[in-house]
């Protein structure tokens, strides 16, 4: 399961989640801000750098983590191209028409959603949810129901994960693998989407069950039995991040 949090000892797994959100938000601003391929590449670059060298994950295990984005960032680059007509032409057939702008300007949208991806998979992977989720009650006063609700959220993303390849295998097993045609492959994804849409909804009933039970929202404030820790090592990161956002957007 690439997509949960994985324990370690690396600076990020250190970090506060606050200061490591603020990180993961000048990243993404840095890229929504700049449409140029070149600065999005360099952005990239950076970003797989620190998920190296700073929460300590292997270059094979980020490509496996984005290798799914190809299917999606291929059509979505040429369309990009064949939408955008403006600039100097570099080569035309007929009514299609590519030009160096718009290469460029596809380039950077495709990279982008890598980027973005890419900082939120980091923050995944060196975040522990209940750490999330007691720094948003503590340090931003944010009402622990709906806190928790986003820890569930993140808990339930590598649960159904688990639960599509189970349901993949049990198929197999049974030799209904995905048809040829259209029609038929339409119809045996959505067979598969609605078997791990119910597992889905099993799961919210089986929790919804377990905290009404155990008595969940029933006070104003929640106790933890964890201490969150909050170095200045985190405030620091921030207030870098922050600095080399707004120095690098001003200055590209």
């Amino acid at each position: 399961m690439l997509f949960q949090y994985n324990g370690g000892s690396s600076p990020l797994h250190r970090l506060g989640p606050l200061s490591k959100l603020i990180w993961v938000g000048c990243f993404s601003l840095l890229s929504m801000a700049w449409d140029s391929t070149i600065r999005e590449a360099a952005l990239l670059v950076v970003l797989i750098a620190v998920a190296g060298f700073g929460a300590r994950l292997t270059l094979a295990r980020q490509l496996r983590a984005m290798s799914f984005l190809i299917g999606l960032g291929i059509p979505y680059f040429i369309l990009s191209i064949l939408a955008i007509r403006e600039g100097n032409t570099v080569a035309s057939w007929g009514p299609i028409v590519i030009t160096a702008e718009g290469l460029d300007i596809a380039g950077a949208l495709t990279l982008r959603i890598f980027v973005l991806f890419l900082a939120s998979y980091i923050y995944l992977s060196t975040t522990d949810p209940r750490d999330f989720v007691q720094a948003l009650n503590l340090r931003l006063r944010v009402p622990y129901r709906f806190a928790f609700g986003i820890s569930v959220a993140l808990t339930f993303l590598p649960l159904l994960e688990e639960e599509g390849r189970t349901i993949m295998a049990a198929r197999r097993v049974r030799g209904q693998e995905p048809p040829r045609g259209w029609g038929n492959r339409i119809s045996w994804w959505s067979g598969y989407a609605a078997a791990v849409l119910v597992n889905a909804v099993r799961r919210v009933q089986q929790t919804a069950l377990a905290m009404e039970g155990k008595g969940f929202g029933a006070y104003a404030e929640r106790t933890y039995l964890r201490t969150l820790e909050n170095g200045r090592l985190g405030y620091v990161c921030a207030v870098i991040a922050v600095f080399a956002m707004a120095v690098l957007g001003w200055i590209l």
